[in-house]
């Protein structure tokens, strides 16, 4: 760290907002281009970047920083976004497992809202015809990915391929849906 950054640091240390604001201005664009990189959303690049400014802030006197601050800044909102990236890849896993877990229930299960589970029926019809095939016989008829790839005379990879775009598709379609916003 150089000694320009070391009393940028010291001064917001000392409670300097004029220095924070300074900081924040210069760096809170291209930070926030920055994360968009990485996210694809810039709400949520915004979002996390207002955040770590605030983080950097209110926990400023117990950063250790070897780093200039402006490799500190990119490589926090690195591992930031790369943290939010995981989050959101559990949060889908979880979105998809529920989704799975409804299509694979009764539709006269007192366990399953009967509207959702018609919209889950409904994204299905929607879906190509050999998406939809390959849709219903892994989840309605519970056929492994080998046994449908045989059936249809096409690779395993290819089975995969379309039930991960027919997840997809089914996921936008229910969260579009203000019925399955409430559960997921």
């Amino acid at each position: 760290m150089d000694i320009e950054d070391r009393i940028l640091l010291n001064e917001i240390r000392k409670g300097n907002r004029d220095v924070f604001e300074l900081l924040f201005v210069q760096y809170y664009p291209v930070l926030v281009k920055f994360s968009e990189g990485y996210l694809q959303n810039l709400h949520a690049s915004e979002d996390l970047v207002q955040s770590f400014f605030v983080m950097f802030w209110t926990s400023s006197e117990n950063i250790d920083i070897k780093i200039s601050l402006k490799a500190y800044f990119f490589k926090s909102i690195k591992n930031l976004c790369l943290n939010e990236i995981r989050d959101l890849r559990v949060k889908d896993k979880h979105e998809i497992l529920y989704i799975e877990s409804l299509i694979n229930s009764e539709a006269g299960s007192d366990c399953v809202d009967s509207d959702i589970f018609d919209l889950i029926l409904e994204a299905v019809n929607i879906l190509p015809p050999q998406m939809a095939e390959i849709f219903r016989e892994k989840y309605y008829a519970g056929k492994k990915i080998k046994e449908i790839a045989t059936d249809l005379n096409i690779t395993d990879g290819a089975v995969k391929t379309q039930l991960f775009r027919a997840r997809t598709i089914l996921k936008e379609k229910l969260l579009k849906s203000t019925s399955i916003k409430f559960f997921l």
